[in-house]
């Protein structure tokens, strides 16, 4: 396990993120409309997700990686929400989990 993301990986992942910002993923948003007393917005997320000290690389078996990645919100950089992702050894990513972490 390694705390960043390797850069190649980089693109996809913010493609995939940003859609989830912009709502695309709206079965993905339950802990984000539950999260604090009114729900959290998420906001564009910075590069430093890929640095973060809460943030989880593995690469698998399968040459993909599992991914947790801390999400920032227009209330807190970063919150407690953190995305689980995979990407797949085609560079396919795909939003597995939004949790409290």
């Amino acid at each position: 396990m390694v705390n960043s993301v390797p850069e190649h990986l980089r693109p996809a992942v913010v493609a995939e993120l940003n859609q989830l910002v912009r709502g695309a993923r709206p079965e993905m948003l339950l802990w984000v409309r539950r999260y604090g007393p009114r729900g959290a917005t998420l906001v564009p997320q910075p590069d430093e997700i890929f640095e973060h000290r809460f943030t989880d690389a593995i690469e698998t078996v399968q040459g993909g990686w599992a991914l947790d990645l801390p999400l920032w919100t227009t209330e807190e950089s970063p919150s407690d929400l953190t995305a689980s992702l995979t990407v797949a050894a085609d560079g396919t990513v795909t939003i597995d989990d939004i949790r409290v972490q």
